[in-house]
């Protein structure tokens, strides 16, 4: 488990590879072309936070989808084609209280219509996902996390807004902190305790055994090798 200040230490000495499947039930967010999230954080950035991690994934094609595969310091957890190099990631608990979609794909999006004109689709998520992003070219992605948390003090205490822009070798990710006042229901509070950590979650679906036995491997790798930002329409993040 980490906090800002210790992801930031190691995030300025490397920098990147993205996600996995191993059958069990996926959490994450994904985020389209155009698509934005608004949340409110579990994680708060503070050391030893166990909702907030970094970690390196591989992933890869296999038959007609992606798969991917969590790395740890002596390797990946898991088969991996010979030439697969991991990616540098972070992911966090967020509580998510809607998406804007910019085309209607489910009948019970609502259609929204901005000042200026423009109509979005809004779904109405409100439960619990983890938010999983590459740190991007230079860290830029991980940076505007950062610079939520020094603003704030925490990541916890408002809503954080995330953008996606553009597609492939073109995607961007904008992170902004947000004036709304929506809130994590004091209903839902009940249910953060049985949160798995960032970590835990990670081990179980991105590795092949799915055993935390492994769990002092799952940590950042040495000798992880950064990649550029490489997302495609065909990955589901």
């Amino acid at each position: 488990m980490s906090g800002i200040q210790m992801i930031n230490k190691r995030a300025s000495r490397s920098t990147s590879s993205e996600r996995s499947s191993s059958g069990t039930l996926r959490r994450e967010l994904w985020l389209r072309d155009g698509d934005q999230a608004f949340l409110a954080s579990v994680a708060t950035g503070e050391d030893d936070d166990p909702f907030l991690e970094e970690y390196w994934m591989h992933t890869f094609r296999e038959d007609n989808t992606f798969k991917s595969i969590l790395s740890g310091p002596d390797g990946a957890l898991g088969k991996v084609p010979a030439d697969s190099r991991p990616q540098h990631k972070f992911g966090f608990w967020a509580y998510i209280t809607e998406v804007y979609h910019t085309e209607s794909r489910v009948d019970t999006w609502e259609p929204v219509t901005g000042a200026s004109g423009k109509t979005m689709y809004k779904e109405e998520v409100n439960d619990f996902r983890i938010i999983p992003l590459s740190f991007g070219r230079g860290n830029n992605i991980w940076n505007q996390l950062v610079d939520v948390y020094n603003d704030w003090g925490h990541l916890s205490k408002g809503i954080i807004r995330i953008r996606r822009s553009g597609t492939g070798l073109d995607t961007t990710y904008t992170i902004t902190a947000t004036t709304k006042e929506d809130d994590i229901p004091e209903s839902k509070h009940i249910e953060i305790s049985d949160l798995p950590s960032v970590k835990d979650y990670l081990m179980q679906t991105y590795t092949e055994s799915g055993s935390s036995e492994s769990e002092e491997k799952a940590s950042v790798p040495d000798s992880g090798v950064s990649l550029e930002d490489d997302d495609s329409d065909d990955l589901p993040f």
